[in-house]
């Protein structure tokens, strides 16, 4: 079941990018068009930034 899932996934995937000539560019613009269309009807969420973790080594300034 889920195998045909993703098959069908792929394949719009493999569609869309056919009609935009497998370039990204045309891909972004074609995006761009479907959005203005539809913007009301799309989630607008707010940009989460994710919180530097205490053990990744970055510090805000350098050790003394």
């Amino acid at each position: 079941m889920k195998h045909e899932i993703l098959e069908e996934v792929w394949r719009a995937r493999d569609q869309i990018s056919a009609e935009c000539g497998h370039d990204l560019k045309k891909l972004a613009a074609m995006l761009r068009r479907e959005e203005a269309k539809y913007g009301a009807r799309l989630a607008r969420l707010p940009i989460r930034r994710a919180k530097p973790h205490p053990a990744s080594g970055i510090h805000e300034e350098p050790p003394r």
